[in-house]
Parts: C-alpha cells; sequence; structure tokens
C-alpha cells in the first residue's frame, strides 16, 4: 500500500526526473526542426532516345536536409547525395513550408554526402554540429525528417550501436545505428542529440518491407566534417590511397598461418607504383595496425585510408610469414572512380584465389573465383574457374602459397593451370615493383 501511494503522489526517483527529460526532449526537438529541409527532387527520364519518336516522363523524389551555413545570399543544405539522383530540378522547402529553387554545389559519392544551395533574403537558423566521437550505445538521440513527406518528423529512439559497416553503394563510412524510427524521407535529415546537436546524418534502413524495421543507420557527424569543406567550395572530397586489394582472412586461413583470430587485412592484390607498392608490401602481408591502432578487418583499413590525408606518412604493422615488420608509406591522392578503372592494367597480378576443392583438387591448387577486367591476369586470358598448381614448375597447394610464391618471381612468370581436363601454361606479366605514376 505505501508503494502504491508513493506512485499516486509522483514520489519516485524516476517521475521526479522525467519532467527534466521531457523539456531536453521538447527543446531538442523544437531547435531542430527548424534547421531541418525537405528536398524535393524531379529527373526528366528520356524513353527511346534512339528512336524518331522520343518521350520523356518526369520522375519525382524526395529526402530531407540539414541547414548547414549561410554565406552572403546563399543558403547551403547538407544531404545525402542518393536524395538526389540525376536531378534537374531541386527544390528546398523550409520547415514552414516556403520553397526555394536549388542547384547542387558539390557531392561525395563515396560517402553518400551532397551540399546543395539556394538563395532566400531571410535569416535562417543553421544546424549546430556535434561531436560523434563520444556516441555510445543507450544514448537517447531524435531522428528528424521528412519520411515519406511528412515534414518536420521527429522520432525519439536510443544509440543501438556505433561503428556499424555495409550500407548500399558501397559507402564507407562506419555508421551509428538507431532504433529512432526512420523510413524512406528520412534519408539527409538529422539524427539529433539531446543538447539539439547534429550527431549524424540518416542515411539508410536494414530492412526487408523497404519500411521502419527497427534498424536505421547514420553517418556520424565528423565523417561527415571531412567531406563539409570540400562540398562547399564546390569540390570533390579527397582521399588518402595506400593502391592495395584486401580480404578478411578465412578462418582456416588464420589457424594454418598462425594469424591472429580475428582483424587484419590480407593482401591479395597490388597496384604497381602506388604508395603500397613502392613501400614494399607484398602479396599475402597480413596488414594488422596502422600508427598502432589495430584494424578490426578490410573495412576499417578501407576507411583508415580514406580518412587519412594525401601526402600523409604512415607506419603499418605488417604480419609476413612469421615475422612482424614496420613498413613506411606515404599516401597518395585516390584518383576519381574512372580514372581508377583506368589503372586496372597496373592492378596486380588481378584475381581472387581460393583453395581448391572436390575435384579441383587433385593436385591441390588455388582456383581463381573472380579475374578483374583489363588487369594483367585478364589479359593473359586467366579466367574464373581456372586452377593454378604450379608458378614456375614450383608446386601450388593453396591460395595462399600462391600469394607468396607469386610475389618472389622475379620478372614474368609461368603459370601452370589445370581449365577443365586441359592443362595449360600461361605466363603473367611479373610485378613492376615501385615503377608507375
Amino acid at each position: 500500500m505505501a508503494a502504491a501511494a508513493s506512485l499516486r503522489a509522483g514520489g519516485t526517483v524516476e517521475d521526479r526526473r522525467a519532467p527534466g527529460l521531457q523539456d531536453r526532449i521538447h527543446r531538442a526537438a523544437a531547435e531542430a526542426v527548424q534547421y531541418i529541409v525537405q528536398v524535393e527532387v524531379a529527373e526528366t527520364i528520356q524513353q527511346y532516345p534512339k528512336e524518331e519518336t522520343q518521350s520523356e516522363y518526369h520522375k519525382s523524389g524526395l529526402g530531407s536536409g540539414i541547414l548547414l551555413k549561410r554565406q552572403g545570399k546563399a543558403d547551403f543544405v547538407l544531404t545525402n547525395n542518393h536524395v538526389l539522383m540525376d536531378a534537374d530540378q531541386i527544390t528546398v522547402r523550409l520547415f514552414d513550408g516556403e520553397a526555394y529553387p536549388a542547384t547542387i554545389q558539390g557531392r561525395d559519392v563515396r560517402r553518400d554526402l551532397a551540399v546543395v544551395r539556394f538563395e532566400t533574403g531571410r535569416k535562417l537558423q543553421t544546424a549546430p554540429l556535434g561531436d560523434s566521437s563520444g556516441v555510445q550505445a543507450g544514448d537517447w538521440v531524435m531522428a528528424v525528417g521528412s519520411p515519406l513527406g511528412l515534414e518536420s518528423s521527429v522520432t525519439l529512439g536510443v544509440v543501438s550501436a556505433v561503428g556499424r559497416r555495409g550500407g548500399p553503394g558501397g559507402n564507407i563510412s562506419d555508421f551509428i545505428q538507431t532504433d529512432a524510427v526512420i523510413n524512406p524521407g528520412n534519408s539527409g535529415g538529422a539524427l539529433v542529440n539531446l543538447a539539439g546537436e547534429v550527431v549524424g546524418v540518416n542515411t539508410w534502413i536494414a530492412s526487408q518491407s523497404g519500411q521502419y524495421e527497427g534498424f536505421g543507420f547514420a553517418i556520424p557527424v565528423n565523417t561527415v566534417k571531412r567531406s563539409v569543406p570540400y562540398l562547399l567550395a564546390g569540390r570533390n572530397a579527397v582521399y588518402g590511397w595506400l593502391g592495395v586489394g584486401c580480404v578478411d582472412p578465412p578462418a582456416a586461413l588464420r589457424e594454418s598461418q598462425g594469424f591472429p583470430l580475428r582483424g587484419g587485412a590480407l593482401l591479395l592484390n597490388i597496384y604497381q607504383g602506388s604508395p603500397a607498392d613502392k613501400a614494399g608490401l607484398e602479396l599475402g602481408d597480413l596488414l594488422e595496425r596502422i600508427d598502432g591502432r589495430s584494424l578490426l578487418g578490410t573495412a576499417d583499413l578501407i576507411q583508415s585510408i580514406a580518412d587519412s590525408d594525401p601526402d600523409r606518412s604512415i607506419s603499418i604493422r605488417v604480419l609476413r610469414g612469421d615475422q612482424i615488420i614496420e613498413v613506411a608509406a606515404r599516401l597518395g591522392e585516390r584518383p576519381e572512380e574512372q580514372s581508377l578503372a583506368a589503372m586496372n592494367d597496373r592492378f596486380w597480378p588481378g584475381w581472387v584465389a581460393v583453395d581448391a576443392e572436390g575435384e579441383n583438387q587433385q593436385e591441390g591448387g588455388a582456383e581463381l573465383i573472380q579475374v578483374f577486367g583489363s588487369t594483367p591476369a585478364d589479359r593473359a586470358d586467366f579466367r574464373a574457374g581456372d586452377v593454378i598448381v604450379a608458378v614456375n614448375d614450383e608446386p601450388v597447394k593453396d591460395a595462399f602459397v600462391l600469394l607468396s610464391t607469386l610475389d618472389k618471381v622475379d620478372g614474368d612468370a609461368r603459370i601452370t593451370l589445370l581449365r577443365g581436363k586441359e592443362r595449360v601454361d600461361k605466363a603473367l606479366a611479373g610485378r613492376a615493383q615501385g615503377e608507375g605514376p
């Protein structure tokens, strides 16, 4: 009875704390809706462009955006790159319904970010950007945006996890996961803490239905801050570049080679003339640490390098055979996607191999499961399904032996392989170490 009386009187510790939390939510939400906008886009699609009778239709879409900065007469809005599509018409709609035409100021495709520009004579509230380094599981957060076109919507939840990898389109961010409701239309909106600060940009959901199922993901605002200066200046964001192709080692390889049970990135391919090549990295190296920080895996390596400035010198701890060595490398600037694709002729050797299994393992060997186009391997007519059994007559018992053997060959290598029932010898151009742009 005493407990019941206490509840009726509102005397519990939780009850006394509730109004303070509610007030913080109210204040943060009221501030956030003023710097969140709706981004409406339209794209003109040409039907049958090669026919004499052409027609066109307009594909529309919408997302959210964050008022980022005012400079002169121009206001700048941060959003997701995927919201803009290939839009030829962009409209920014403010929280009070006023709408203005906008143009693209800059894009960062790899981080799925973009900035659009519009002009208004009004003084608009811009978003305070917080610090995502302190965000942790259990923090209260709000997702603010225009889900399904419902502008200025606020949903409340908690941070479910940090450092999540994945996402559509190869986005390289380490996402904040939240259970605050996020639906189509929220993309580009803000993940806001109870101080009213932006701690993330809502970007995607994990869902089988296309609607909210409890898993939303936001780009941490500290990652966003790396791109913003470039986007505001109308430039492409720049990334550090090492010039390697890596994978997470499978469990069986970790056991056979004595690798750590988790973490690290196994080097399978290398760009000739790249910073990695000039630093002396080799196929089969396990990259374990960068500047003393352990690598959680290949995705962590990609982001660590991408977040580094070009021309920065880094120290890489490498496990090579039974030796641990420190390799110094000076990063380059990552080429644009088209330029990088044109460099495939320097991506050596240009394949992914696994241990041969089943009928293909009569002589051991390494089976190619992928050969990248225009690489040395592709130009030498290696194909997926080939089983490599020897390099310069030295037997190859598995995929790791292929890596370690191939990189020690001086000059071109004679590769013996099984293609179906046929035994074939092919020449693979040797690694021109340290050469190139």
